[in-house]
């Protein structure tokens, strides 16, 4: 149970899915996809956005992706690796 096995990558993908409308929060779908508790997802999300991956007005849990964080996504497309599933 450890913030550092939910990845930059896991939790840009997450926002990326909120915002396309999937229906639960973005540490609540990390959470379903890393089997890690809630709040260790949700300081996952303070720290990308610590990172400038996340930008967030009143919430972060209603953040959005930075250019940084859409960068991440589509650098690791091109590096072969598949989004995760969920």
């Amino acid at each position: 149970m450890s913030t550092k096995d939910v990845t930059d990558r896991q939790v840009c993908e997450a926002y990326l899915r909120w915002s396309n409308g999937y229906e639960r929060w973005p540490y609540e779908i990390l959470s379903g996809w890393t089997g890690e508790p809630e709040k260790v997802c949700y300081r996952a999300c303070e720290r990308a956005a610590g990172r400038g991956l996340v930008e967030y007005g009143v919430s972060l849990r209603s953040g959005w992706l930075t250019e940084a964080g859409k960068a991440l996504l589509e650098e690791e497309r091109w590096d072969g690796i598949e989004p995760a599933s969920g």
